[in-house]
């Protein structure tokens, strides 16, 4: 029997008796709201038309009409049919779609998984994260007639994973510019899948640097590198990162150039096949055990800093090792070894060493705890100081140093609490090193060395009931802390003087100390939304000798030594006042010439990330004659200024200007001024750099690029770019590795 039902929703509890009770859980009732909505009874379906909305567990169906079969829970959606998931969508004239199993195929469809959006005459949804599109074409552009898109024959695309898709033309508009026949775009990666940069740098010349991602699977996934620089002719490299089921991840990438007969940087005699090739790799073999494993073999010592200047900035010295760390609850233990693969550096190559640290082990009485607490650090290694020696630099080579050291690290020390507040932590220690040989020829060395000390730190804190939002401060209550420190440490002169000893590292360069660490921190807080949050914190400290011997500071008067015992006072202040302000600021004086000898301060504002205010200066004084503080100006001051000013024009307009000024020159060091423009889904950006003076030459450098990148992808690669990143405020670079002049284009 027919009923005809006029209403504005239906909830239909769609299944009978039977069938609940032959399901384990019962499933969600499916509701179904229209203009006009029937259920017929015999055939167990559900008609609907006019503004039909249909909700079910997260997804949301809308149509102008449809047909619900209450056996499969399968829908037949017509007239501006569009389902709803989470953040992603589709739509299409007509869609057969299954509630259960969250899968269906649209007709002449549009579908859309952030950031990409698809069209099609044919997209099948084959599970709740797998939608397939069949001759159609995807992008991040989504108006109809989109800036840019990809013809696929095949499309796939994986939420919250990654798209692929085969047989590809790159469209800009309506002009293909692009063939692959593979293209994988992972949706966590923020970088562009294809990537093109072109400028002229001074070393290069002209150059064309491109890369391709490629995603084939867990084992080889990445970028194939193919670049051209007219200085040094053709280079191509593969970046890997890669997963190992059971056996960790890592990553390997590989650089090779034949280099042209044209070079611009030290030393001269080269060879011209020069390749990098690096391995990292990370092992978790169990809950508490860690293997880490990273190789670097170059061909040519300037190599990565030439093609890869920003990671050489930010790495420096290639390293070899192979580290395995066991954690566990008593003790840690460390195997490592490190060696050296290229000539062209110094190296401590540890051939390997085992380390076990014991950090804090309560001795306990008659089985009880006990208030002394026992630590221990024990290292056994078999250590080569190798040295650079490459003929080209000329010069001798330096004879290699080696020895057998076993050194072991014995501490006692009992905490204790007086008046609630006061923290007291005495210690001794002893420090026994056996060295196979020293510096002088001796053999079978043990040196000894006892120290002591104590630990002291109290809290005070107060309360102040003081509620306001005056000035937008949103104070609720302030909290006054201040943490006073006294740390007194003595080490006694080492059996055996360090300068008898070949160095290595801190171990053979300990000696006799006796002095006291002294620390106030003032801290003001207040609390915002339940939390805690630091307005202020201040903190000044000192380092005070009690004794100083005349050759530990060559430099200074006779006098010096009876009257000044502070080596130093740092302050440091730090400055929260709204989540959008942050300040810090750093000082150091000299307590033997009685003059400061390093300043910074640092500052970033802003309500917006497109509306910001950042400047820094730092200062900084070499009392060292042999040491020169500024290469740029070979003098023995630092004094820099930078600021860094983004503002927002309106939603199509963004611009930026960046000031770096050397004050001991008394000019701009570097002007630059960007321009952004909003495309859509492109961002346009017009870059131009001033640079009056470089390396101590009266030559203005001035340079222009453009750069075009995808909103939704607009990270580059690592490593694309000559140039490192910027310098943050108060912090600028080595004049040596300055950025590179360059137009690029991201895709």
């Amino acid at each position: 029997m027919l009923r005809k039902i006029r209403s504005i929703g239906l909830i239909l509890a769609l299944l009978s008796t039977t069938a609940f009770a032959e399901e384990m859980k019962p499933k969600a009732p499916i509701v179904v709201n229209g203009d006009k909505v029937e259920y017929f009874h015999a055939e167990k379906k559900v008609i609907g038309t006019g503004n039909i909305s249909i909700d079910y567990e997260d997804v949301k169906l809308t149509c102008k009409k449809v047909t619900v079969y209450l056996d499969t829970r399968e829908a037949i959606a017509e007239g501006d049919v569009k389902i709803t998931q989470k953040d992603t969508y589709l739509t299409g004239d007509r869609i057969n779609y299954n509630f259960d199993k969250k899968t269906g195929r649209a007709i002449d469809a549009y579908v859309n998984y952030v950031p990409f959006y698809g069209r099609s005459q044919d997209v099948q949804k084959v599970s709740e994260k797998q939608t397939n599109i069949e001759r159609g074409y995807i992008t991040t552009c989504d108006l109809d007639k989109p800036h840019y898109r990809v013809q696929a024959k095949q499309v796939r695309i994986y939420a919250d994973d990654k798209v692929i898709a085969k047989h590809i033309l790159l469209f800009v508009g309506s002009v293909p510019i692009m063939y692959l026949p593979y293209y994988v775009q992972p949706l966590k990666d923020r970088s562009s899948g294809i990537t093109t940069m072109t400028g002229h740098d001074s070393d290069w010349g002209y150059y064309a640097l491109n890369s391709l991602k490629f995603d084939y699977s867990e084992i080889f996934k990445g970028r194939w590198r193919l670049d051209y620089r007219t200085k040094n002719g053709l280079a191509f490299g593969v970046d890997d990162s890669y997963t190992l089921p059971g056996l960790g991840n890592g990553a390997v990438r590989f650089y090779y150039t034949h280099e042209n007969d044209v070079f611009s940087y030290e030393p001269v005699t080269r060879t011209e096949n020069k390749y990098r090739l690096q391995v990292r790799h990370k092992w978790q073999i169990n809950d508490d055990t860690l293997a880490t494993l990273e190789l670097n073999k170059v061909r040519d010592d300037n190599f990565v800093k030439y093609y890869f200047e920003r990671e050489w900035d930010e790495q420096g010295q290639p390293d070899n090792y192979l580290s395995i760390i066991t954690s566990k609850q008593d003790y840690t233990t460390t195997f490592l070894t490190r060696v050296r693969l290229d000539k062209y550096y110094d190296v401590v190559q540890r051939l390997p060493e085992y380390n076990i640290d014991i950090p804090q082990y309560n001795i306990k009485y008659n089985g009880n705890s006990s208030p002394l607490y026992y630590s221990m650090q024990s290292s056994a290694v078999y250590l080569q100081k190798t040295f650079r020696n490459d003929s080209s630099i000329g010069g001798p080579i330096q004879k290699d140093l080696d020895v057998m050291r076993v050194d072991t690290y014995n501490r006692l020390n009992y905490p204790v609490k007086l008046f609630k507040a006061l923290s007291v932590t005495p210690y001794a220690a002893m420090r026994q090193t056996y060295y196979s040989r020293n510096a002088l020829g001796r053999t079978n060395i043990v040196r000894g060395v006892f120290s002591a000390g104590v630990e002291n730190s109290i809290k005070f804190y107060k309360i102040y009931d003081i509620n306001t939002n005056m000035f937008g401060l949103d104070i609720n209550r302030l909290r006054h802390i201040v943490t006073p420190i006294a740390n007194y440490y003595y080490t006694h002169q080492p059996t055996v003087s360090k300068d008898n000893l070949m160095q290595f590292d801190e171990i053979d360069a300990i000696t006799e100390q006796n002095g006291i660490y002294l620390s106030v921190e003032n801290k003001l807080q207040t609390k915002r939304n339940g939390t805690s949050v630091d307005l202020v914190d201040f903190i000044i400290s000192t380092d005070y000798q009690f004794k100083l011997k005349q050759d530990v500071f060559p430099t200074f008067k006779d006098s010096d030594y009876k009257t000044r015992k502070f080596k130093y006072v740092d302050m440091q202040l730090e400055l929260t006042p709204y989540p959008w302000i942050y300040s810090l600021a750093k000082m150091r004086i000299n307590t033997k010439k009685e003059l400061p000898e390093s300043a910074s301060i640092d500052f970033v504002g802003g309500k917006e990330v497109d509306r910001s205010l950042a400047f820094g200066y730092r200062w900084e004084r070499s009392f060292d004659p042999a040491i020169v503080a500024d290469p740029d100006t070979h003098g023995n001051i630092v004094n820099y200024l930078t600021t860094d000013l983004i503002y927002k024009i309106n939603e199509f307009w963004k611009a930026r200007i960046y000031y770096r000024a050397n004050l001991n020159k008394g000019y701009l060091d570097e002007q630059e001024y960007t321009i952004y423009r909003d495309l859509h889904c492109w961002i346009l950006e017009f870059t131009y750099d001033i640079r009056p003076y470089q390396n101590n030459k009266s030559i203005t450098d001035q340079i222009f690029w453009i750069a075009l990148r995808l909103k939704a992808f607009p990270d580059q690669p690592l490593g694309l770019r000559r140039s490192y990143s910027r310098s943050r405020a108060g912090q600028p670079g080595d004049p040596e590795f300055r950025e590179k002049d360059s137009v690029g284009l991201s895709i």
